[in-house]
């Protein structure tokens, strides 16, 4: 085989190769995490139907938007979770995608029916992950 054609034959397989690994990077962000009926939240679950009828949700504004939701506080005491100001946690959606809050930001932020959705009235709205599938200590 010549240089020329060996060259292109190596940079074609390897042309394969990048686009069977971009292809399952892709179908994996696709694949749903976890159950869209429950939220787990430091290990202990929780329906979202449930959510709205165990806790007392309250009105609160973000982005001049006013929106319905139970604090998120509320969640990671119930669970029995140890000193939680001491720790940092990451919120998973369904569709993988997290964000890494403090306790501060919790203390502020809020669970809400619609769309499954944490929302920080405090912070951007790249904090705000929807379809909620975990919040877990990192």
């Amino acid at each position: 085989m010549s240089d020329a054609k060996r060259l292109n034959f190596i940079l074609a397989a390897t042309a394969a190769v990048i686009l069977t690994v971009s292809f399952g990077a892709l179908a994996y962000t696709f694949i749903p995490e976890g159950n869209p009926d429950l939220v787990t939240i430091c290990g202990t679950y929780y329906f979202w139907a449930e959510i709205f009828e165990n806790w007392d949700s309250r009105a609160f504004t973000a982005n001049d938007v006013t929106y319905e939701g139970v604090p998120l506080n509320a969640f990671l005491l119930d669970s029995g979770l140890q000193n939680p100001e001491s720790h940092t946690y990451r919120l998973t959606g369904q569709d993988h995608y997290h964000q890494d809050v403090t306790w501060n930001d919790i203390q502020n932020g809020y669970l809400t029916l619609d769309e499954h959705r944490a929302v920080f009235p405090g912070l951007s709205q790249s904090f705000w992950v929807r379809d909620l599938a975990s919040i877990e200590v990192i």
